[in-house]
């Protein structure tokens, strides 16, 4: 009978299985019954096939986010590739072009490919000097805020921005993001100790903090927040979801889970929904 199938003859049948039900099928009285519903089981009820689908919509799922996510913050590796080929003068004309474009992470990325790729040193040196020119800048703004006499909430938060942007646009290296990211986190707190505790402080330090993974002092602020009151729960609920599955918090990820099923949760944003959706798959996949 397991021959007949064979998707459980590929992965079933094996010398050690058939003794097994041998060995079975030798016990008196029940023995044979027992081997006959392990087999009708194994047959009838689609363990496998269910397992592979799972398994294979879950990666599908998960690959196309990445693949959004990557695309949107890196070139792709063949245009990297040609930063390599490209003549001098070819070059000098792209990096004219990308010097009037407004500044993004691809662009900080383009010109990182190019410092790193590059056989030609005054085109190596011309990225470093745009990426120099823009730190700086975003120094010096930090300098005249911090030397401010009397910095308040909103101060503080335009600091922690700055911080903020130069290790979201790669212009730090990478030893020091996480550096910039603490600064930035820091000055994010001062803004909402500063600034009254006010929800759009608080939104910004959660966010800053999430993206350094200090998870426990992102969760206590926006504790803080719903203590209070002062709770919007639209601003918040993507950030909700997030402590959902960083703290592995089954329970809130069910709860509001079910605005997307009971189609409530129209403030919701669509990636948002997506992601949810794609992990409420891996929470309930038949193969973990």
């Amino acid at each position: 009978m397991i021959g007949s199938d064979r998707q459980l003859k590929d992965n079933l049948i094996s010398k050690g299985f058939v003794i097994f039900l041998f060995m079975v099928s030798l016990v008196p009285l029940i023995g044979p019954a027992v081997a006959l519903s392990i087999v009708l089981f194994l047959r009838f009820y689609p363990i496998l096939p269910l397992r592979t689908e799972s398994f294979q919509k879950i990666n599908q799922d998960i690959l196309i986010g990445i693949q959004k996510t990557i695309g949107d913050r890196t070139i792709p590796l063949t245009e990297a590739l040609l930063i390599r080929q490209l003549k001098r003068d070819d070059a000098l004309r792209m990096l004219a072009v990308i010097d009037e474009m407004e500044w993004t992470a691809t662009k900080s990325g383009i010109l990182r490919y190019i410092i790193r790729l590059s056989p030609f040193q005054n085109i190596v040196l011309i990225a470093v000097d745009m990426l120099k020119k823009k730190t700086d800048a975003i120094v010096k703004d930090i300098s005249d805020l911090e030397s401010m006499p009397e910095p308040g909430g909103n101060i503080y938060q335009q600091i922690a921005n700055l911080y903020h942007e130069i290790s979201y646009l790669d212009l730090c290296e990478p030893v020091m993001k996480q550096t910039y990211q603490d600064k930035a986190c820091k000055h994010a707190l001062l803004a909402y100790k500063n600034g009254g505790e006010q929800e759009d402080e608080a939104l910004l330090a959660v966010k800053y903090l999430l993206e350094a993974d200090r998870v426990d002092d992102a969760y206590e602020i926006y504790r803080q927040v719903r203590k209070k009151g002062a709770y919007f729960f639209p601003k918040w609920v993507t950030y909700e979801f997030e402590f959902a599955v960083r703290r592995s918090d089954d329970t809130l990820f069910n709860n509001l889970y079910l605005l997307i099923e009971s189609g409530g949760g129209v403030f919701i944003p669509e990636k948002v929904k997506q992601a949810a959706k794609a992990w409420r798959k891996v929470l309930t996949s038949a193969w973990l």
